[in-house]
C-alpha cells in the first residue's frame, strides 16, 4: 500500500508540474513574441517577452533582450513611456546591448529630446557601428 501511495504521489507530481514546464520555456516565448510581432499583434508580443521576463531562470544577456524586444513592442503602440522604461532596463542589465542604446535614441528623438537622443547614440556606436542611430543633422 506504502508503494502505491507514493506511485500516486510521484505520478500527480509529475502532472502538475508539466503544465509548469511548459508555460516556462524562454525559446517558444521567443519564437512567440517575433512571430506575433512581425505579424503585428504587439500584444500577444508584449505577453510573450513578459514572460520570459518574468522567468527567473533567464540569463542576464536574454532578459536584457527581452526588455529591449518589449520596448520596440511598446513603442510601436505609441505606448513611449512604457517602451522607454524598458530600454532602459535592457541597458542596466546589459549596458553593452547596443540596440538598446540605438532605439532608446529613436526614441528619445521621437520624445524630443535631442541630447539624449545623441548621447545614447553614441553609446551604441562605440560597442557596434552598425546598429541604427537617428540621423542628426
Amino acid at each position: 500500500m506504502g508503494n502505491r501511495i507514493r506511485t500516486t504521489l510521484l505520478l500527480l507530481g509529475l502532472v502538475l508540474a508539466f503544465p509548469a514546464m511548459a508555460a516556462a520555456n524562454p525559446n517558444e516565448d521567443y519564437v512567440q513574441g517575433m512571430t506575433a510581432a512581425t505579424k503585428g499583434d504587439m500584444d500577444t508580443a508584449i505577453a510573450a517577452f513578459g514572460r520570459i521576463i518574468a522567468n527567473p531562470a533567464v540569463d542576464a544577456k536574454n532578459l536584457a533582450s527581452a526588455y529591449n524586444l518589449r520596448g520596440m513592442c511598446h513603442e510601436v503602440k505609441n505606448e513611449l513611456q512604457q517602451a522607454l522604461a524598458d530600454y532602459t532596463k535592457a541597458l542596466e542589465i546589459d549596458v553593452k546591448l547596443a540596440e538598446a542604446y540605438g532605439n532608446r535614441a529613436m526614441l528619445y528623438m521621437k520624445l524630443g529630446d535631442e541630447a539624449k537622443a545623441r548621447e545614447d547614440a553614441t553609446a551604441a556606436k562605440r560597442i557596434d557601428r552598425k546598429v541604427k542611430v537617428p540621423d542628426f543633422k
